[in-house]
């Protein structure tokens, strides 16, 4: 053999080591989507008569597995993001409704808090934050100090002036586990309108965007609220961008030979509804529809970089919603569309269409390939579940609502009597606990309002509070106890 041929060989056996390092079957790479209102009835593997075209959606329930009793902590989008990287209800925090409405609040996860990043960063995994925060961050404020934005308002008004772009954005994804991120802020339509990457402002935000003003005449204005805004933004470019700094998360990461953790979340379908060229006129559910239709494109573009890349066997996917859908598109009209399947209720109430959700998981090889799943599953549960899949004790006080699903993630039938009790929380501050098939729903007293048996029931179409009082009373005795622990 001559010395070519040798160092030839050696090459490629190095290589190939490095490629089954980066396969390593205990640490696959996990890749959370997250679409922003997308209801129960948006993707067709949901609601066969969905007026919008899902096929990657699709895929992935064929692919996977669909589960059928998937919920969001919060029945909107903070606490509910909060709750998904913490493992902690978000109504623990200082937030005891309804969201923030600007990105320069004090950040809601502290420092110090135990995050989903951080137990998968110390497990070796490289972590990377893409699309839409919402969760606060501290923006410097000239002379010092941080900038404090308005702390409620519902009609778009109020900006933010007084900031310091110059300086480093602090309290966000790299103060809590992420190596990379890539932010929109406050979501769409929140102030402020531009990008973030790591803890830089990308350009100079030197636009004063109008309370309620499209970025192209023609389009959508609806819940835009103002507020600065870096020249030549366009909405409609957010998704296609988000989804090219995702592939490109990808991409480094598998040259790296690291496994990763990828929590993508899109802005798509929200309001203001603004799909993307490509994506207008593809459903036929009005601009909201279209960018139902533009969410799913993103997933097939992660599915595609990861077949491209040699990596989809060893990858995690989970397709999910931060609550239940609108149900009206932003013309005002539902175009016949049921956002929400036939489920009672919609974004921001306790029925069950304002937070039972869409949850998909490719996993091959350990997710069975086109089943359903009808475990009991939170987005609280985030983070118990990873932990258990790479082996990491979580620290004491951490993840205090989580609980591991991973059986079903392989797809195990868990009794929903064998988990812990879940409570979810409306819009309004209202709660709701659920324990077993049962659910009790408060009104704004902590009073029993409606009481459900889901697996009998799961519209909500027969209320049995006043012939199931005694059972209401326990329900409501464990919903007081779980609000009153200290955690």
């Amino acid at each position: 053999m001559t010395r070519a041929h040798f160092v030839l060989i050696l090459i490629l056996a190095v290589a190939g080591l490095g490629k089954l390092a980066a396969a390593d079957p205990a640490r696959p790479n996990v890749i959370v989507l997250l679409a922003d209102d997308m209801g129960y009835g948006d993707p067709r593997s949901y609601n066969p008569a969905s007026k919008i075209p899902t096929p990657h959606m699709d895929r992935l329930a064929a692919e996977g597995l669909r589960f059928t009793d998937a919920h969001t902590p919060a029945a909107v989008c903070t606490p509910t993001r909060y709750g998904a990287l913490t493992g902690r209800y978000c109504w623990r925090t200082r937030l005891q409704k309804i969201v923030l409405w600007t990105e320069y609040e004090e950040p809601l996860i502290e420092p110090s808090r135990e995050t989903v990043a951080r137990v998968l960063q110390r497990a070796g995994y490289r972590t990377g934050a893409i699309g839409k925060w919402h969760l606060g961050l501290n923006f410097a404020k000239p002379g010092g100090g941080f900038v404090r934005g308005k702390p409620d308002h519902m009609k778009g008004g109020g900006g933010t002036h007084e900031v310091d772009f110059s300086r480093p954005v602090q309290g966000g994804p790299s103060a809590l586990g992420f190596d990379r991120s890539f932010l929109l802020p406050g979501g769409i339509n929140l102030e402020p309108h531009f990008w973030i990457e790591d803890d830089r402002i990308a350009g100079t935000p030197s636009v004063w965007r109008a309370n309620g003003a499209p970025t192209r005449p023609g389009t959508s204005g609806v819940e835009v609220h103002e507020g600065w805004m870096t020249e030549g933004w366009s909405d409609e470019a957010i998704g296609p961008t988000l989804t090219a700094k995702a592939e490109g998360f990808i991409a480094e990461s598998a040259a790296a030979q690291q496994p990763f953790f990828l929590y993508f979340a899109s802005q798509a379908p929200h309001r203001n509804c603004t799909p993307p060229e490509f994506a207008r006129g593809k459903s036929q559910a009005g601009v909201r529809g279209d960018m139902v239709y533009e969410f799913d494109w993103t997933v097939g573009r992660v599915l595609a970089k990861l077949d491209e890349l040699g990596i989809a066997d060893n990858t995690i996917v989970i397709v999910t919603s931060d609550n239940g859908g609108t149900p009206t598109s932003d013309e005002g009209k539902d175009f016949g569309h049921r956002s929400n399947g036939e489920l009672r209720g919609s974004k921001g109430g306790l029925f069950e269409g304002g937070h039972r959700v869409p949850f998909l998981v490719r996993w091959p090889g350990h997710a069975p390939a086109g089943k359903t799943n009808g475990s009991l599953v939170v987005l609280t549960d985030l983070m118990a579940t990873l932990a258990e899949l790479v082996g990491a004790k979580l620290p004491a006080g951490a993840a205090p609502d989580s609980f591991s699903v991973l059986p079903a993630l392989r797809g195990a039938a868990m009794d929903s009597l064998g988990r812990p009790a879940v409570v979810l929380h409306s819009g309004a501050g209202h709660f709701a606990i659920r324990v077993g098939p049962w659910k009790l729903i408060c009104d704004g007293q902590v009073k029993p309002l409606h009481l459900f048996n889901l697996e009998r029931d799961p519209l909500e179409k027969t209320d049995v509070l006043t012939r199931e009082q005694d059972r209401a009373a326990r329900l409501l005795v464990e919903l007081q106890a779980i609000r009153a622990a200290k955690s």
